[in-house]
């Protein structure tokens, strides 16, 4: 006992010793958080308009720096020691204030995973003590980067609605209680935006700046962060969702790309004290402008957007003064990024040649960089890759040039280029008036009801009025991988009983489900105190999930009938046959290379010494990639980096019978820091193959948003969701090309729930996925049905279930690709998968085609 005292006693003062080797900054700091005076970690910058040079710091440049008591160290390794002396003396108040402290300098360093572990052990030995929002808040951040969506909402509803017997913080102000709020929000527009979900993205996010503004001094920190989304929003937005979201938040630009540089611009603005924020949205700035570019068929316009994204890529490689300045993932991840799209402007100008080359260092950096996804630590190599891209870059494309190019600066070339705007944020608090609708949308008008809440259409192709409640709360899934998909030859033999003509060719639609409400829309006024955010809060809250996740996987047998049916491949001949729009497949030139100076043979001497000492690049290739959009049936490319990575590691019993799966990277994803997975058929398929996966897909996406919005007030029942899928062709100019598709990793148990001819599954299906497939029918108009329903469901039928590669039965459409049994398959389902209707049919007044014997 008396080892122990002393022991004990020892530990308490070394903590004592180490935090007085910290700096008086960090101790003040350090005092604050023990006294619990804020719910975030405020920076300097983030609140004033005005910032002094004193002030131009950020905490985690404090963290970062030597120390100067302990040479060779610097103040976070002394930071990581007193917190861990602060655990084993059972100070646990101190030892999370330490790690509040700690936390956003993890999270840069890709260390979050052992804070929080920390933090877990905490909560576990002393239930009582109060955990900081911004802590709580990071697991969400980090299990969405990991694919574990279900769990980021868990988390975010628990911040919102917290466990009053659990360890709760105490809120100093309304004000830092609306922070949290809107940190959740913004999150949850962030899962969003990974599910795809353009439109609800945009809601939540823009909510969250309204939260942001509405603080008694706004938190530009914030708002920066929630634009800084907007711009991946707007890039991929369609046309008609952007139009609502124009009158809704009075939104400037004429459209979505154009919203998108202006989201940029004004997230690097508003973050010009952070490097990496600021590095990452010029970066993007110019990403977008490179988009625009591709669009114009004027080459003088198409030059003047050039150059403009040279600037804004100029400035965002500048940002990063030197390789010690490279001290992150994030940061490198950036750097490589703008790298990378510097070298799509040169190309596009008629440098080829010095793009070229730049191109292959990218790939030499981009593949060290992603092999690692633990600490960095810059070899050698990298360090003498990344100073010759600098180097090369600072004569290519220093901002001093190119000022001179386009007449001294941004304003001026936006003007030019009708990208002119003011740097406000003040457009996105919604108006009051009636907002005029857009030509062609006279029967999908938005509506205010009674309490205020908002209605609307989405862009789905059907007649229906927006959700005001899009989130849901995400439960851990159960799995049946074996069930795969069968082909045409296995149908002939498994549905030699099914009547060919069993289906009434009469329409089978409800006509109450086209009817429109004409009303005027009329929108919210703005919040105007602090405490009112909280309107903004209820509408995307929902009570946490009570699912066990220890309950969540099941132990099942595999029906053999659950494999998917295969339709034997025929060639197609054109594009309008596969039902796929056209795309460009190589960005057009706007410069004449012969006027850019061809390099030396001593330039290229040094760039093949440079190439000769590294190794081989092996898992990285040029790509191009493909999105489909289904509303308006067309198909838009850009280039990319690929990296492919490593097999999922998954049991023989959940490998895909007919694709591999792994882990897969690139240049300009969704999600710079999150997990993406990429499917390849094991046996050859042609590349019309891949793209008429998607285009099921991401049709699927088109319907289930309007059978969500039909369900929305059935408390009964979750949300389901499809996710995005791409494209990406490696390798597209060489012999060796091949294809695969990637969507977002999702972390958890994977369950098929039917297949697209006889099998459904025993226990797991609540009635969604056949609901959905019968829905599916009715609301195309008998033109199409959405089967082999899989992905990652939950135990109890509620929360959110992610599906994924679909198949779609339809004797008019032929772009469906294999899995299309035409009307054998919808004779099947009704048969066999959905002989009587459940009570999510019911519920929706679905009807059932006659059936004769």
């Amino acid at each position: 006992m008396e080892m122990e005292q002393e022991t004990y006693a020892d530990s308490v003062q070394r903590l004592s010793n180490n935090l007085g080797l910290l700096s008086v900054q960090l101790q003040a700091l350090l005092r604050d958080a023990e006294d619990q005076k804020w719910a975030f970690i405020p920076e300097t910058w983030q609140f004033e308009d005005r910032v002094g040079e004193q002030d131009i710091y950020n905490v985690k440049d404090l963290i970062t720096a030597p120390s100067t008591q302990r040479p060779g160290k610097t103040e976070a390794d002394i930071l990581w020691e007193c917190a861990d002396l602060a655990v084993e003396c059972k100070s646990y108040p101190r030892a999370v204030a330490i790690l509040f402290l700690l936390d956003r300098y993890a999270f840069w360093q890709g260390t979050s995973p052992r804070l929080l572990k920390a933090i877990d052990d905490i909560r576990q030995n002393s239930p009582s003590t109060p955990v900081p929002p911004q802590i709580v808040i990071r697991k969400a951040r980090v299990l969405t980067n990991a694919g574990d969506l279900q769990g980021a909402e868990r988390v975010l509803d628990d911040v919102l609605s917290p466990d009053k017997e659990k360890g709760t913080w105490t809120y100093r102000s309304d004000s830092d209680r609306a922070i949290a709020h809107s940190v959740c929000i913004q999150i949850k527009g962030q899962v969003q935006l990974k599910l795809g979900q353009w439109y609800d993205a945009s809601t939540l996010i823009l909510d969250s700046i309204i939260g942001f503004r509405m603080l008694p001094k706004p938190d530009k920190k914030g708002i920066a962060s929630s634009v800084g989304l907007l711009m991946d929003v707007f890039k991929n937005i369609s046309y008609r969702d952007f139009q609502i979201l124009k009158q809704q938040y009075t939104l400037q630009a004429d459209s979505p790309l154009l919203e998108a540089y202006r989201a940029a611009e004004e997230a690097a603005h508003l973050s010009k004290y952070d490097p990496l924020f600021c590095a990452r949205h010029r970066r993007r700035a110019g990403e977008v402008l490179i988009l625009c570019a591709q669009q114009i068929q004027d080459d003088q316009e198409k030059e003047k957007f050039l150059q403009l994204a040279r600037t804004n890529l100029s400035e965002s490689l500048h940002s990063h003064e030197s390789v010690e300045a490279l001290r992150s993932r994030e940061q490198l991840c950036e750097f490589i990024c703008a790298s990378f799209q510097s070298c799509q402007v040169l190309e596009m100008t008629g440098a080829v040649e010095k793009s070229n080359n730049l191109t292959k260092m990218c790939m030499h950096l981009y593949e060290e960089y992603c092999a690692v996804e633990t600490n960095l630590s810059l070899t050698s190599s990298m360090k003498r890759m990344i100073d010759l891209i600098m180097e090369v870059f600072e004569t290519l494309l220093s901002t001093s040039q190119l000022q001179e190019t386009v007449g001294g600066n941004n304003t001026d070339l936006a003007k030019e280029t009708t990208l002119s705007y003011s740097l406000s944020i003040n457009h996105i608090v919604p108006n009051d008036h009636t907002t005029q609708r857009q030509p062609g949308e006279e029967n999908n008008p938005q509506t205010v009801d009674e309490n205020g809440k908002k209605s609307g259409t989405v862009d789905s192709g059907f007649d229906t009025t927006e959700d005001e409640d899009r989130t849901s709360d995400y439960n851990k899934s159960t799995v049946d991988p074996s069930a795969t998909t069968i082909d045409l030859d296995e149908a002939n033999s498994a549905g030699k009983n099914v009547p060919k003509d069993n289906i009434c060719s009469s329409s089978t639609v409800d006509p109450s489900a086209t009817t429109v409400d004409q009303t005027k829309a009329k929108w919210l006024q703005p919040p105007t105190e602090v405490d009112r955010l909280c309107r903004a809060v209820d509408k995307h809250h929902i009570q946490a999930s009570t699912v066990d996740p220890s309950m969540t996987t099941l132990g099942l047998t595999v029906d053999p009938s659950a494999t998917t049916v295969d339709v034997a491949y025929e060639k197609v001949g054109s594009d309008e046959n596969i039902g796929v729009g056209k795309d460009e497949t190589s960005l057009s030139h706007v410069g004449d290379s012969r006027h850019e100076r061809k390099m030396s043979a001593e330039e290229q001497k040094k760039w093949n010494e440079m190439f000769a000492d590294l190794s081989p690049v092996t898992r990285v290739h040029k790509a191009l990639l493909h999105k489909y959009d289904p509303f308006n049936d067309r198909w838009e490319s850009e280039n990319t980096l690929v990296y492919l990575g490593d097999p999922l590691l998954l049991s023989d019993d959940k490998k895909g019978k007919q694709r591999d799966a792994f882990f897969v990277q690139y240049i300009s994803q969704e999600e710079a820091m999150g997990r993406y997975v990429g499917k390849r058929y094991k046996k050859d398929k042609p590349y019309e193959q891949y793209r008429q996966d998607v285009c099921c897909q991401m049709t699927a996406r088109k319907y289930v948003t309007v059978f969500n919005h039909k369900l929305r007030h059935q408390q009964a029942f979750g949300q389901i969701q499809y996710l995005p899928a791409v494209t990406l062709q490696v390798n597209p100019s060489q012999p060796e090309s091949f294809t695969i598709n990637v969507e977002p990793y999702i972390d958890g148990d994977f369950v098929k729930l039917t297949n697209n001819l006889k099998y459904k599954h025993p226990v797991l299906d609540s009635g969604l996925a056949t609901a959905f497939t019968h829905f599916t029918y009715e609301a195309s108009g008998q033109k199409l049905m959405i089967v082999d329903i899989q992905g990652w469901t939950t135990v109890d039928g509620r929360g959110v279930t992610y599906f994924t590669d679909p198949q779609i039965h339809s004797e008019e459409i032929k772009k469906y690709g294999r899995g299309n049994l035409g009307d054998r398959g919808v004779q099947a389902f009704w048969r066999e998968q959905h002989p009587r209707c459940n009570k999510v049919c019911r519920l929706l007044k679905l009807k059932r085609p006659l059936m004769t014997s």
